[in-house]
């Protein structure tokens, strides 16, 4: 009786761990086959290759998300959804200088969950934001150039830990989006729009910039926010430095 008990708890728990489990390999593939390794995506690629990313989208489509999911896999998963769905809200739209070129983007309901159909908004406020991580704000990439980069690796549940601790350093040491020096700093609007979320666990903003920053920031320093740049993180636009949409 025993046996057969400690069989069922073991086959419970692979079951669980299978559940939780998701390969994606094919996402990585597409990544690194249309995204550079500065981080910016090749829309034009991508436009005339459309079923590549088609092909990416059902597959993500198939997998079924679970509630018994832990807080790791959801961040990974819906991370990884909010980026390709944001690729894919552009290549709908495409040829455009900005997501800010098509109206109600980040609320326009096209992502299939549950039966519904949710936005790009909903999945950072009602899901990611739930986890009650900061760090999401440093690898969910909204097709801009002010937004983290898009990293080629895909977040998975057993190192999303360390891919987010990589992403917070690599965004707030990335002088195109913030300018740190140690009396004064310039910072990307994230700190502004969602300082509730850094403030949290942390005095100030410069308290929590100074766990990542390579520079150490007086805690007196002056703060002001940089102007959002809104154009399209594209690879030929980043080539050809044609950057033109800025609101």
């Amino acid at each position: 009786m025993k046996k057969k008990m400690l069989l069922l708890v073991l086959l419970a728990f692979q079951s669980l761990a299978f559940s939780q489990y998701v390969n994606y390999q094919f996402y990585e593939d597409f990544l690194n086959k249309y995204v550079s390794a500065e981080g910016y995506v090749d829309y034009d690629a991508i436009y005339e290759n459309h079923t590549d990313l088609a092909k990416v989208i059902k597959r993500f489509e198939t997998i079924e998300v679970y509630d018994d999911w832990s807080k790791n896999q959801k961040l990974s998963h819906w991370i990884n959804v909010y980026n390709v769905y944001s690729m894919k809200l552009i290549i709908d739209n495409f040829p455009i200088n900005s997501i800010k070129d098509i109206s109600g983007s980040f609320d326009y309901r096209y992502i299939p969950y549950k039966a519904q159909l949710i936005s790009l908004n909903y999945i950072e406020k009602e899901i990611l934001s739930t986890t009650l991580d900061e760090r999401i704000h440093f690898a969910i990439n909204c097709a801009s150039l002010s937004c983290p980069n898009i990293n080629r690796t895909p977040f998975y549940g057993d190192t999303i830990e360390m891919q987010l601790e990589a992403a917070a350093k690599a965004f707030i040491n990335d002088s195109t989006k913030n300018i740190i020096n140690r009396k004064d700093i310039k910072l990307s609007k994230i700190f502004d729009w969602f300082a509730a979320d850094f403030l949290k666990n942390n005095a100030s903003i410069v308290s929590y910039i100074n766990k990542y920053s390579d520079t150490k920031i007086k805690e007196t320093a002056e703060i002001s926010y940089l102007e959002y740049n809104w154009s399209l993180n594209s690879k030929m636009k980043f080539e050809s430095n044609a950057f033109v949409a800025r609101k």
